[in-house]
């Protein structure tokens, strides 16, 4: 799962997303899942992160190319908080049929946090430039 600005959670501290990640791809028979951020910073607090364009990093770019080469299934949750990411475009280019919990009205995937919990993955259908 490609998200943007996960927190700090980790193996032992789960934060809201991940008991919401948790529990929708539970619903869909996945037994656990990798969560990587789109950009290498990470806070509990969006705002905190600006509004300024964001770039890929090289290390970001070797860890999301990596998981999406050797995962079964890619799914995309970042919201439109990426569009600060023009970099993504490229990104979803290279990857082979991911998948997402539906669009903004942007056509951003989006984010799982306030999804309902009957909420199904569906293919990502791309973007529209």
């Amino acid at each position: 799962m490609i998200g943007l600005n996960p927190s700090t959670a980790d193996d032992r501290s789960d934060d809201p997303t991940n008991r919401r990640l948790i529990g929708l791809l539970g619903a869909q028979g996945f037994g656990g899942y990798w969560l990587i951020n789109l950009i290498p910073e990470s806070t509990p607090y969006p705002d905190l992160l600006g509004t300024h364009t964001r770039r890929l990093s090289n290390k970001n770019q070797s860890v999301i190319d990596e998981t999406a080469t050797t995962t079964d299934t890619l799914i995309l949750a970042w919201g439109a908080g990426a569009a600060r990411c023009p970099f993504r475009y490229g990104l979803v280019e290279r990857f082979i049929d991911p998948q997402c919990f539906g669009v903004t009205k942007y056509g951003e995937p989006k984010h799982p946090l306030y999804l309902p919990s009957h909420t199904n993955l569906e293919l990502f259908p791309g973007y529209c430039i």
